[in-house]
């Protein structure tokens, strides 16, 4: 019998299914999408702003926002000056001929301080008194005129009185023989007459002495109001010579003297100048910035010697030189006795009263930008932006801030001149 051969069976084996390529694409192209997603935007991040200027924050100079009471003041350096200065001037041209006095020396009003010589105006006044007192002869002849001719009329009015009255008495003798029959009518006539004529003639003159007594008055006075004026300008003449003598204007210390004999000196030229002794006021120069804010009265706290004195604004000069204003200030309380003309004194002028505000410190940023704008930090200190701002007072420590910024921030003070035109700063090393 033929037998069949048996077949064992075999032990059953796993086998790997392999899914399709193109059914694992669409995972694979999410997960690089995914990942490439990724990647850009930690490279964007990483990425500095535009306009972004990498610095060492240890060449910056960083400071704080804060809310505190703002003292609005300036700091002036003043400088000790004579409370009143009379300049000397020359009132005529001449050499200089002798000196009478020295620079630093004090002097007294009227004293003389040096004498001029100018040949040429001696002569002129000499010239010009002879012919004013020529004048002044004449009108004094006219004076005389006036008055003899007043006295003739004078005379002639009594002289005519007289006559008249005379001829009234022989008229009247005539007038007595002829009632007794001793003379004729015709011998009376003449005697008549005349005393008529001497009527008339008295009744003229009498007339005539009113209108010549106005005409007379009149001209004396013209004549005498000549005669003033011409003996007005003779002194004005001989004041021309007083003129070749230099004086002291005033009482104090004249300084500023430098003549020497011999030197030319020229009408309006300056000789020197006579100030106060032991009189002084503060001269300072302030930033134009503060002219708006400057007016006469406003108090300021000066430190002399140590010690405290309270003095006020007197005057300020409008005129503007290099970016700076000329101050005056007067003493409320008395200086220290040693106090001496050509001392500096530091005194904080007061421009308004105390109050709390937002300040920023001041630094180079508020000339950088004229306080338009600002870094500020962000709050790990690691960056900075530019941020727009407006600064109200100022003084040399602190800003007022009226808009931009709020008390806790940090912005940059200084050290930044140099990226003005950077929106960003990325700051390297450590912020605290």
């Amino acid at each position: 019998m033929t037998s069949t051969p048996s077949h064992s069976s075999a032990p059953a084996m796993d086998r790997r299914v392999t899914r399709k390529w193109y059914r694992r694409v669409p995972y694979q192209i999410c997960g690089a999408v995914f990942i490439v997603a990724v990647v850009t935007a930690s490279l964007f991040a990483l990425m500095p702003a535009a306009n972004t200027v990498n610095v060492d924050i240890a060449t910056l100079d960083i400071g704080e926002v804060m809310r505190a009471p703002y003292q609005d003041y300036v700091p002036l350096r003043a400088e000790v000056v004579p409370l009143e200065t009379t300049y000397i001037t020359a009132e005529t041209s001449g050499r200089v001929e002798s000196i009478a006095v020295s620079d630093g020396d004090t002097v007294l009003p009227g004293q003389a301080l040096a004498y001029l010589a100018n040949p040429s105006l001696t002569l002129e006044v000499s010239a010009r008194e002879a012919d004013i007192s020529a004048r002044l002869s004449d009108n004094n002849n006219q004076l005389m005129s006036l008055k003899t001719a007043q006295e003739n009329r004078e005379q002639a009015l009594a002289d005519t009185t007289y006559a008249l009255n005379k001829a009234k008495q022989e008229l009247q003798k005539r007038e007595t023989l002829r009632a007794r029959d001793i003379i004729s009518e015709a011998t009376v006539k003449p005697y008549s007459d005349e005393v008529t004529y001497l009527q008339q003639r008295l009744t003229a003159l009498k007339s005539a002495h009113v209108t010549d007594a106005q005409f007379y008055a009149s001209q004396r006075q013209q004549i005498q109001r000549n005669a003033d004026d011409l003996r007005r300008n003779l002194g004005e003449v001989r004041g021309g010579l007083s003129a070749l003598i230099l004086t002291a204007p005033t009482q104090g210390r004249l300084t500023a003297f430098s003549l020497k004999p011999g030197q030319a000196v020229k009408v309006g030229d300056t000789m020197g100048q006579v100030d106060s002794e032991g009189a002084y006021k503060l001269r300072a120069e302030v930033d134009e910035f503060y002219l708006s804010r400057l007016s006469s009265g406003l108090q300021a706290q000066a430190s002399i010697h140590n010690q405290p004195v309270s003095v006020r604004l007197s005057k300020v000069f409008p005129q503007v030189s290099n970016g700076r204003v000329v101050v005056e200030l007067e003493f409320v309380t008395n200086p220290p006795a040693d106090l001496k003309r050509g001392e500096t004194v530091d005194t904080r002028l007061s421009l308004g009263q105390t109050e709390v505000a937002t300040l920023a410190p001041a630094g180079s940023w508020l000339n950088d930008t004229g306080g338009a704008s600002v870094f500020v930090l962000n709050t790990k200190g690691d960056k900075a932006t530019r941020r727009s701002v407006t600064v109200g007072r100022r003084n040399p420590e602190q800003a007022e801030i009226l808009s931009g910024l709020k008390a806790g921030e940090r912005i940059v003070t200084g050290g930044a001149q140099n990226y003005q035109k950077a929106e960003h700063l990325a700051l390297k090393g450590n912020s605290e």
